[in-house]
C-alpha cells in the first residue's frame, strides 16, 4: 500500500515565493517602459515630464503640471530623471495582485495638442514594447 502526504505549509510557500518572483518580474518590465517613456519626453519647460505617473487603470488623476508661467530650455536630463523617478516611485506603491491593469499616463494641459501629436512619446514606446 502507498501513502502520499501534502505538506500544505511547504506548499505554501513555494506558492507565495513564486508569486513574489512573478510582481518582481513585473515591477521590472513596468519599469523599463516607464524609463522608455522619460527617455522619450520632450523637455522645455519640464512640465510635461513632470506630468508622468502610473494609476491602477480603474483610478482617476494622476500627475498634471502646467507649463504656464515657467521658464523654457530646461535641462532634459534633470526633467527626465524627475519623470523616470516619478513613474518608478509610482510603480513600487501599487499593489500588483489587487491592480492587474494600470495605466501610464500623462495629464500636462499641453500633452494631447501639442506633445503627442508631435512627439508621439506613447506610440513610440507602444511600438519598441510590442
Amino acid at each position: 500500500m502507498f501513502k502520499g502526504r501534502v505538506n500544505i505549509k511547504s506548499v505554501s510557500v513555494k506558492i507565495e515565493k513564486l508569486r513574489e518572483r512573478m510582481v518582481t518580474d513585473v515591477k521590472s518590465d513596468l519599469k523599463g517602459i516607464a524609463t522608455d517613456l522619460s527617455t522619450r519626453s520632450p523637455v522645455d519647460t519640464g512640465a510635461y515630464a513632470e506630468s508622468f505617473s502610473v494609476v491602477p487603470s480603474s483610478s482617476g488623476g494622476g500627475r498634471s503640471k502646467s507649463s504656464k508661467g515657467r521658464p523654457r530650455g530646461q535641462d532634459k536630463g534633470v526633467y527626465r530623471g524627475i519623470a523616470e523617478a516619478n513613474m518608478h516611485s509610482d510603480i513600487d506603491n501599487i499593489n500588483l495582485v489587487d491592480n492587474q491593469s494600470l495605466s501610464f499616463r500623462n495629464r500636462a494641459p499641453h500633452a494631447s495638442e501639442v506633445i503627442e501629436e508631435k512627439y508621439q512619446v506613447f506610440s513610440q514606446v507602444k511600438d519598441i514594447r510590442r
